[in-house]
Formats: structure tokens, sequence, C-alpha cells
């Protein structure tokens, strides 16, 4: 599904709820930019992944009656996979990663600024994080932070940056709620250029990418710091991403 943002005020960048496509982004005006997932989701096509299984499934589901009532993003997400949740329903994998996003945006902030919060089933799938955060005494800047470029032209939401107490610079992580430790390349593609774009806000060093898998069925965290040189190569990847999406479509 794509995702576009009116990024006039590139500091305060906020979703067009209502603009699915390109060709409506552009009738709105040169300011509306599409999220890192929209460019690249929308350019990189896995040979087997985009172009066979996924075609493949759709058509799949599209046949089932259960399934008539749903449009074509509905079905789209139905493609990758289901999982059961803590109360024993089946749910798509892609509403189990968001509730679990959403509580740990929620543990995290309530650490932050105190007050009562309601719990959730989610809970025990993101409290590993918040005890990881705790025992390393990392400083948490925001949750859930949008930002924008000019430059680049596109828009990103970070999952959480923190500040680290020994070097005192800001990194930021992303989770991915996942059956086993897992990390791929392309989580670090929308992290390194988030990163960029922090770094072009003024600092003097680009901040650090961390992954955190979320291993759904053990309920545990594994972390992955990327590397400097893989940051830099994720940063160039997707500037010319970016640029074709911008020469195809905008």
């Amino acid at each position: 599904m794509a995702h576009f943002y009116d990024c006039k005020n590139k500091k305060q960048p906020h979703l067009l709820e209502d603009i699915k496509t390109s060709s409506q982004a552009r009738k709105v005006g040169p300011n509306v930019f599409p999220s890192i997932t929209t460019i690249i989701g929308q350019t990189i096509k896995h040979p087997f992944l985009d172009r066979i299984w996924k075609p493949k499934k759709l058509v799949e589901f599209a046949r089932m009656e259960e399934y008539w009532d749903l449009d074509y993003p509905q079905l789209e997400q139905l493609c990758y996979g289901f999982v059961v949740s803590p109360s024993g329903q089946e749910i798509s994998s892609a509403e189990f990663g968001t509730k679990v996003h959403a509580s740990a945006e929620k543990l995290l902030n309530q650490h932050k600024f105190g007050g009562q919060v309601l719990d959730s089933e989610y809970d025990e799938y993101a409290q590993p994080f918040l005890d990881w955060v705790i025992e390393k005494d990392h400083e948490i800047i925001g949750t859930e932070i949008a930002i924008a470029d000019g430059t680049i032209k596109t828009c990103g939401t970070i999952d959480v940056v923190l500040r680290d107490k020994e070097s005192d610079e800001i990194f930021i992580c992303d989770y991915k709620c996942r059956k086993s430790k897992q990390f791929y390349d392309k989580d670090l593609w929308q992290m390194a250029i988030e990163c960029e774009m922090l770094r072009r806000r003024g600092l003097d060093y680009l901040p650090k990418c961390v992954s955190i898998c979320i291993d759904i069925n053990k309920k545990i965290h594994h972390h992955k710091v990327w590397s400097e040189d893989d940051q830099n190569k994720a940063i160039k990847i997707v500037k010319h991403i970016s640029k074709l999406y911008w020469l195809l479509n905008m």
C-alpha cells in the first residue's frame, strides 16, 4: 500500500490518508512526498516473491468466498501470512506487528513521561525492548517520529530514537516481528536513509541503525547493530531508488 505525506513543513510532515497513488499525489503539489517504504516497495521487485508467488496468492484469496468483500490492499495484507494472537485468534501478520508496535510505543512513552496506561495482551512482546533500554540507561528521545527531506524527496517514520549514555550520540531502532531470528538487507534501507536525514539536520555524525527482531514464538528480542559501511551502502541504494521512483512516477 502506498503512503504519501504533505511535506511543505519538513519538520512536521503529515500523512495524506486520501492520497493512494502517485498520480493523485502529483495533483496535490510538489511538496507531497512518497514514504520510504512506498519508494522501495514500488520500485524494487523480487523476481519470485513479487512477480510469481504474490500474484498467485492474491488470486487464491480473491476466489475464497470469505474474502469476496475485501479490496486489493486488504487482500495484499493477507499475503504476508497469519499468526495466532495472544488470545488465540488467527490474525494477519501485519495486524499483529501493528499491535506490537503500538505496545512498544506506549511502554516507552510511559517510561519517558510517566502516567497510567491500559495493559495490552501484546505488551509481553514489547516489554523486553523497554527492559533493554532501561538496562543500558539509554535516553528515549522520541517514538514514531516522522522525518522528511526535500533533497531526497521522501518521508519516513522512525520507530524510536535513543541516545547512548556513553557516546552521547543518538541512534535509531526499528522493530520487526518474525517467527525466528532473521535480518535482511532491506531492513536497513529504510533506517539508513532516515539516519541520513537526521544527519542532514545538523549532526556531525551518522546515527547508528539497530534492527530489533521480535521473535513472536519465544517472545524474546534479537538486536543487530549495522556497520557504518552497510549504512553508507544502503544510503546510496535508496538515493538511487528515490531518483528512479520520481523519474518514473512523480
